[in-house]
């Protein structure tokens, strides 16, 4: 069944692919049609901005296949036929655990579909975290957060002083509102950053240095042995890291 979902897809056999997925607000609508959970949507993020992360894929020789139950917007009409808009064009329950099950790796947010991925061990790219303190519970996990912008302070807030404000935990705007904080997504080339990354571990060409190690190491010490996350084994993305070094001091 499996591989007569691929071949509808134009995938053959030796074939390797990618699944990424956006958070969006219209599952939830739709999920629950009798609650307002408009306070939520700040956690949604534009499928658009992963698009170079999905040419990137392609340029490599794999196919990117775009996932969700529920989608508000279809991909753009592209010339490239190794980006797939599955979510759109193909969408099943079978398909949706298959395909995150034999994809290379996972490129999303951490949300419900992302889940599966973990089951089957599949590397994951996790963008726009939004609660540092939830990373990728996998060794084959790398990801990089949202950003949080002080409108008092003119500046963006270190990774320090987020949780000290605990801010992350939160799930409601409002609480935003009140600290005074923006949250800022990921660029398009933040994301594709990442998704080389990850692509070149997996393929064992990745080449980490001595700097990206000191940094990881001094990210993981902001987080105490009474932090939820505390020894958590996945990766903040390297360049991300090296791009903004102000944000750990």
């Amino acid at each position: 069944k499996g591989k007569q979902l691929l071949k509808k897809l134009c995938l053959k056999d030796k074939d390797w692919f990618i699944c990424f997925h956006a958070r969006g607000s219209l599952y939830l609508k739709n999920k629950f049609r009798n609650r307002d959970l408009k306070h939520h949507d700040f956690r949604d993020w534009d499928i658009n901005t992963a698009l170079k992360a999905a040419e990137y894929t392609a340029s490599k020789g794999g196919f990117a296949i775009r996932m969700g139950a529920l989608v508000e917007k279809k991909l753009p009409k592209l010339k490239n036929k190794k980006i797939i808009d599955y979510a759109s064009l193909y969408r099943s329950d079978f398909g949706d655990v298959y395909l995150s099950a034999k994809c290379k790796f996972f490129l999303g947010d951490g949300c419900g579909i992302h889940q599966v991925s973990q089951i089957f061990n599949v590397p994951e790219a996790w963008v726009n975290v939004l609660s540092i303190e939830n990373p990728p519970w996998s060794e084959k996990g790398v990801f990089i957060p949202k950003k949080w912008w002080s409108t008092e302070k003119k500046r963006l807030l270190t990774f320090r002083e987020v949780l000290d404000t605990k801010i992350s935990y939160t799930t409601e705007i409002d609480e935003y509102d009140k600290a005074k904080i923006r949250i800022i997504d990921n660029t398009p080339k933040e994301i594709l950053d990442l998704a080389v990354e990850v692509n070149e571990r997996i393929d064992g060409n990745w080449k980490t240095t001595k700097e990206d190690e000191e940094l990881q190491k001094k990210y993981k010490s902001l987080f105490p042995k009474n932090s939820l996350c505390y020894g958590f084994p996945s990766r903040i993305g390297a360049k991300f890291l090296r791009e903004n070094k102000k944000l750990l001091s």
